[in-house]
């Protein structure tokens, strides 16, 4: 069976590399880029640079920028992500070392961790050429054990140096294995585990390659999803005897009552799941299954129960309630899903990079569209979205292929990004119309998109920021507003600056029926085009005629003001345009 890697989440690092709004908060100092952590107590992060870290790398505990002396207490999350350094120190200061800090990073052979550091997050040092983890002995959180990273009373093992090669041993003081202890070990052949050990954490041994013949031991009580996704050489894996929490059949690992399944390591084109089932995972990195019938009675799929997988379609019943966190991210390969009518609640980025689906119907029973659900499905077009979705979360539909969407009257917020059409050929959204009042459009929502049309239902402008709003390096044509509503917009310290854009809405004319020319001021003369033959009344802003006439079929220029702004209407339809005079 072949595996391919697992497709970690976003997070905060890789955001950075968006060319959003840059944060105050921000600075580089000696080649080292800091997050500011609290302005009051003076202390920062070690924060991605946008560039990887290259070369040695020395991190002073303490940094001075703005006349401010700031303590460097933390390493941040996937502050080293891809680097490729021949030294590193880390300084007395820190005291937290956070998620991927080093992730696919190539280290030296060896890591010091100070005493100061007392937390550490998941795959911190899964780093290249790495093969030792040396803990300062006085560090009253850790201990190193043959060179892997221990908690200070040797009952877990928190993260195994991805270089370590040959058989592990633990030793028999080992009562956990952290989620992401052996995360891409690839040299492993085998591992030892002892008699007491009562839990295995999620993605334990992902991506081991070598991994051939795995034993749990009896006394094992809890055992985390895809523990051994990646593992290409698995052919063997069988539990103690007397362990009554788990069963097995062939190599697939399920919950004792058979309701969960944990972890499949079947090579077959396509799978159909035993009846029984409450909940699926475990397909991670599964490079041979194409197709998974999951059964009636199935109401969870697992957090990355398919991430990175080469699944091709999925059945899933409409019962289902809750599709978890990443559960079909990077299927690359996935081009249909039929989301449930019950489905009460989507995990963060769980169709992220899905790069080949075209079309998604959100049922009426889904209220949230959580973070980075559909983020970088590139070839996404069709969104049917449900009637009850009251949010829209950060870059939900970001870099898709969305031209156009119809949002429901429920929704009352859209966060930061989630519209954006920042990678080549995805700043495609061109109309958006709005059903209902929308309370707030976060920053930067509709970034690099040319939209034609936003058109909003309800008088009162929505909540944006003032520097950085929804329309942060973006275009729009038109914005079209209720009738009777311009005043409200123009008193909206965001939304005055789109003056030129507004026309007012009347007589209930639909979206349809508002395909209006286009209006431009500038030097003192207003120019229309696009409207031969129609009748075009110009009023400055007291309602005083500047224009009356009928448009030639090149178009026309008036006269206006010095200053001020004018009102457009063209036509029979009652739709008003306002026009800043530049």
């Amino acid at each position: 069976m072949k595996h391919k890697s697992i497709l970690f989440p976003i997070c905060a690092a890789a955001l950075l590399c968006l060319p959003f709004a840059a944060s105050a908060q921000y600075f580089i100092v000696g080649g080292v880029a800091y997050n500011v952590l609290s302005p009051t107590d003076r202390t920062v992060e070690v924060t991605y640079k946008n560039s990887y870290y290259s070369g040695s790398v020395s991190i002073p505990p303490t940094v001075s920028y703005g006349g401010i002396v700031y303590d460097v207490v933390a390493l941040g999350e996937e502050a080293f992500y891809r680097a490729s350094l021949s030294a590193v120190n880390i300084p007395s200061s820190v005291t937290q070392i956070k998620y991927g800090c080093f992730l696919f990073a190539t280290l030296p052979s060896a890591i010091n961790i100070p005493a100061s550091v007392t937390e550490i997050g998941q795959c911190a040092f899964a780093a290249r050429n790495l093969t030792s983890i040396n803990v300062d002995t006085a560090n009253p959180a850790y201990r190193s054990i043959d060179g892997m990273l221990f908690s200070k009373d040797s009952s877990t093992i928190v993260e195994c140096p991805v270089a370590k090669s040959g058989t592990v041993v633990l030793p028999s003081t080992t009562r956990h294995i952290a989620p992401c202890a052996f995360i891409y070990c690839q040299s492993l052949t085998a591992i030892m585990m002892p008699q007491g050990l009562k839990s295995i954490g999620y993605w334990a041994f992902m991506d081991n390659s070598s991994l051939n013949n795995v034993v749990i031991p009896s006394s094992v009580t809890h055992i985390g999803t895809d523990v051994f996704g990646g593992c290409e050489a698995l052919t063997s894996l069988s539990l103690a005897e007397g362990n009554t929490h788990y069963m097995l059949d062939g190599l697939m690992l399920y919950t004792i009552n058979g309701d969960t399944l944990l972890s499949c390591h079947k090579s077959a084109d396509s799978v159909f799941l035993p009846s029984g089932l409450h909940a699926v995972g475990g397909f991670s990195a599964n490079s041979d299954i194409r197709y998974v019938h999951v059964p009636e009675g199935v109401s969870v799929i697992l957090d990355n129960a398919f991430n990175s997988s080469s699944v091709v379609a999925v059945d899933l019943p409409e019962e289902m309630e809750l599709i978890d966190d990443y559960a079909f991210s990077g299927c690359v390969s996935l081009t249909r899903v039929a989301m449930p009518s019950r489905l009460g609640l989507m995990g963060e980025g769980c169709f992220r990079e899905c790069i080949r689906l075209t079309s998604v119907e959100i049922p009426d029973s889904l209220r949230e569209i959580p973070n980075s659900a559909f983020f970088m499905c590139i070839k996404l077009n069709d969104v049917a979205m449900g009637n009850a979705v009251e949010t829209i979360g950060q870059f939900a539909f970001g870099d898709c292929n969305i031209v156009e969407v119809q949002l429901p009257p429920t929704l009352r917020t859209i966060r930061q990004g989630a519209f954006i059409g920042d990678y080549p050929g995805t700043a495609k959204l061109r109309r958006v119309y709005f059903s209902g009042p929308i309370d707030t459009i976060e920053q930067e929502v509709f970034y690099k998109q040319h939209l034609d049309k936003l058109q909003f239902a309800d008088a009162m402008p929505p909540i944006s920021d003032y520097d950085y709003g929804c329309l942060f390096d973006a275009t729009v044509d038109t914005i079209a507003i209720p009738c009777g509503s311009l005043a409200l917009w123009l008193a909206d310290s965001y939304w005055e600056r789109f003056a030129d854009k507004y026309i007012e809405r009347c007589d209930g004319i639909e979206p349809t029926d508002l395909d209006l020319p286009k209006v431009f001021a500038s030097d003192g003369r207003l120019t229309i085009t696009g409207a031969q033959g129609e009748r075009v009344c110009v009023f400055d802003a007291v309602g005083r005629v500047l224009y009356r006439g009928e448009c030639a079929a090149a178009g026309m220029t008036v006269s206006l003001p010095a200053s001020g702004a004018c009102i457009v209407i063209i036509g029979d339809k009652l739709a008003r345009k306002v026009v800043a005079i530049k």
